[in-house]
């Protein structure tokens, strides 16, 4: 989970660094700090309020002996937890009885097989777990895999006895900011995440209106996720919608024709879009055009990010 976790944040722009912090894009006010943890303790650091948000694996969640809440479900990160041995007295998963299973997800694993009603010597916390058969440690083991690829490694030799579960990369909430900043900053992590992390066909748009023309301009497309929109001030707000790829160019120009500021698309990377000037990847922040429905003294604040 952890190649999938650090592709997410690479396609929104952000990364794990050594430093265990890093700058986040342009588009923010204040430093992100990135830290690349152990899978197995992230749902502890969240509990624990060590950490704003994590990125792993649902099945992570589900293993942990402490409640965290999922802030988002994506669609990315697919994985499986399934049973393999090489021990030619288990053909099945029935011959697991009075058997020794290495796993590093032993509660899943223990679930599982009493639903089945398979009553296992002793289930061994153990990670990695592809040699424990060869080396006599255990007589199967529960490994997590990719499904849409072939088991690599000492997997590879191993038959598939069945699968335990299934998951994805989610997002945990861990400590509440407890500053307007740190809130926006959160809220805009995770709506790159949402966009990074949904179907391939959708982007995610964000701009800021008169806060009298959300109504019409969210009526541009037909999003399959609500909408989210945030207060600047009290005449304006920005928006955050999904939006099918192939549409996005046409919106933006709807929403500049509007008189709709700071447009930008994260595609699954973020880049500014002004009108179409045949730039690859939009222009820069400092290139948007000012609306033209409204005169320039109505715009937003600057600086309103830090």
């Amino acid at each position: 989970m952890g190649a999938a976790a650090r592709a997410l944040l690479d396609a929104t722009g952000y990364g794990t660094s050594p430093a265990s912090l890093l700058a986040g894009p342009t588009l923010l006010g204040a430093p992100v700090k990135v830290f690349e943890l152990p899978e197995r303790d992230i749902p502890m650091y969240a509990a624990e309020g060590g950490l704003h948000l994590a990125v792993t694996g649902s099945l992570t969640v589900d293993e942990a002996s402490v409640s965290v809440p999922v802030a988002l479900g994506l669609d990315v990160g697919p994985h499986e937890l399934a049973l393999f041995t090489s021990d030619p007295a288990v053909r099945t998963e029935g011959d697991l009885q009075g058997a020794r299973v290495a796993t590093p997800l032993p509660n899943l694993v223990r679930r599982h097989l009493a639903t089945s009603a398979i009553a296992a010597r002793r289930v061994i916390p153990l990670d990695p777990t592809e040699h424990a058969v060869a080396l006599g440690i255990a007589d199967a083991v529960a490994a997590v895999v990719d499904p849409r690829v072939e088991p690599t490694g000492a997997l590879r030799a191993m038959r598939r006895l069945a699968r335990v579960r299934v998951g994805h990369l989610v997002v945990v909430e861990g400590r509440t900011p407890r500053d307007d900043v740190t809130r926006l900053v959160k809220a805009q992590v995770l709506a790159r995440l949402r966009a990074a992390g949904t179907a391939s066909g959708t982007a995610l748009l964000q701009y800021d209106c008169p806060t009298s023309l959300v109504e019409e301009t969210t009526g541009l497309v037909d999003s399959t996720r609500p909408p989210e929109v945030t207060t600047l001030t009290s005449s304006w707000s920005t928006v955050r919608l999904l939006v099918e790829r192939e549409r996005t160019e046409g919106v933006v120009e709807l929403l500049l024709d509007l008189g709709c500021r700071e447009v930008i698309t994260f595609v699954p990377r973020d880049h500014r879009t002004g009108r179409g000037d045949g730039t690859p990847g939009g222009r820069g922040a400092g290139s948007l055009p000012a609306p033209r429905a409204l005169p320039p003294e109505t715009g937003v604040p600057s600086g309103r990010f830090g």
